[in-house]
């Protein structure tokens, strides 16, 4: 009887010891409940942190607003009137020889008010490539209500040009002559005066003969040399 009884005990002596075996696996995973973050918690941290995004249609705050590249500043623009052409002016011309150019040449034009008029006298000296000597004389008459510049030429050849100027842009004056005879040909000269600043301006010129389609004939730069 007493060794049953002490087989009996020696039977139900490792189920006595199982709780403390699974006691320790307990108590490390309520200790990683405990530590591990929810679900998404380090995301939504982050996320959080970070600035918000700014693209090329959002502005950072504290900046001004943004208002785009600055165009080049514009140069100002001369009055027009006969003021403008008063004084000395040395130029350049490049082009071909034609019934009314001489061909590559420099020289100097000076305007004079003739007494209290809008008309100016031009007279024109200078010197070919060739080394030739040459003269030429004008006028310009200003209309103010008109805003036009008729010049009055006689040329080198001997040719005689009447050129009614516009002269309502204050950045440009575009003329045409009158149909006029040299030799046994009938031309008209279109000029294009563009006015750089108070100091300079340039002349493109064109030449039509009879009738035919205007032609380049030559370019200039003047720059004034005296007041």
């Amino acid at each position: 009887m007493r060794i049953i009884m002490a087989m009996a005990a020696l039977a139900f002596q490792p189920a006595a010891f199982q709780p403390m075996a699974i006691q320790p696996v307990a108590i490390q995973a309520v200790a990683n409940q405990a530590i591990a973050p929810p679900a998404g918690g380090l995301r939504a941290d982050a996320n959080q942190a970070q600035p918000p995004a700014t693209g090329r249609g959002q502005q950072p705050a504290g900046q001004p607003p943004f208002r785009g590249r600055r165009g080049p500043p514009q140069q100002p623009q001369q009055r027009q009137g006969a003021e403008y052409f008063l004084g000395s002016w040395h130029f350049e011309w490049t082009g071909r020889e034609s019934a009314v150019s001489v061909g590559p040449r420099t020289g100097t034009v000076t305007f004079t008010r003739k007494d209290d008029s809008n008309v100016l006298d031009m007279q024109t000296e200078g010197q070919t490539d060739a080394g030739a000597t040459y003269k030429e004389s004008g006028t310009a008459e200003w209309n103010d209500a008109q805003k036009t510049l008729t010049f009055r030429e006689r040329l080198t050849g001997g040719v005689e040009l009447l050129s009614p100027g516009n002269w309502s842009s204050p950045l440009s004056i575009r003329s045409e002559s009158q149909p006029v005879r040299a030799g046994s040909q009938t031309i008209r000269v279109r000029r294009t005066y563009m006015i750089i600043s108070a100091q300079s301006f340039t002349l493109a010129e064109e030449m039509s003969i009879d009738g035919g389609p205007f032609l380049r004939l030559g370019n200039a730069t003047y720059i004034k040399s005296q007041p």
